[in-house]
């Protein structure tokens, strides 16, 4: 009995979390994070390369936590090879650490197969827009592919021009679990 309580209950976590995050996704973009009712986003009107851009404002000040825009995809087409996330940033005044980040999960949901959120080089304080770049391993049993950008404190960040591709081996890897 307790069992069966407990997997309806999980089930209907499980459909409240989905429904709530696909009825907030925008061009399959959600928000999340640590604190992610510490920041505003969507869709901006600019456009940048004749591309969309997405914004992360945060909307209180102290923020202990991150925000995030992100997306998760499937790994099929990309498995057994290395991929590189591209991405445009503009950024004004990042009081903690900003940056583009990209996961491979696994069967274990407590552990990643490869991992980087640009902390080792995070972006921070007011930049124009700037290509950055992640590059993965994505192993033959990984179950999926998240990546997005974050904000870790205040200040305001725009996205814009992500793109997933293969790459070839000889390109290294940003893993930050190596």
């Amino acid at each position: 009995m307790k069992t069966t309580i407990r997997i309806l209950t999980l089930m209907f976590v499980v459909t409240l979390i989905t429904q709530i995050s696909y009825s907030q996704k925008i061009d399959g973009w959600f928000k999340a994070g640590s604190k992610p009712e510490s920041y505003d986003w969507g869709k901006a009107d600019e456009k940048y390369s004749d591309g969309a851009v997405y914004f992360l404002k945060s909307n209180v000040t102290p923020i202990d936590g991150f925000g995030t825009i992100m997306t998760y995809i499937m790994p099929e087409q990309y498995s057994g090879k290395r991929v590189k996330l591209t991405g445009y940033v503009k950024n004004e005044s990042i009081t903690g650490w900003a940056g583009m980040w990209m996961r491979v999960d696994g069967t274990d949901p407590n552990s990643s197969l490869a991992f980087d959120n640009m902390v080792n080089r995070a972006i921070a304080g007011t930049n124009d827009w700037t290509k950055y770049e992640i590059v993965l391993d994505v192993a033959p049993e990984a179950v999926g592919i998240a990546y997005g950008f974050l904000v870790s404190g205040t200040g305001n960040s725009w996205i814009s021009g992500f793109n997933l591709e293969e790459v070839g081996k000889d390109v290294p890897t940003t893993d930050m679990t190596k």
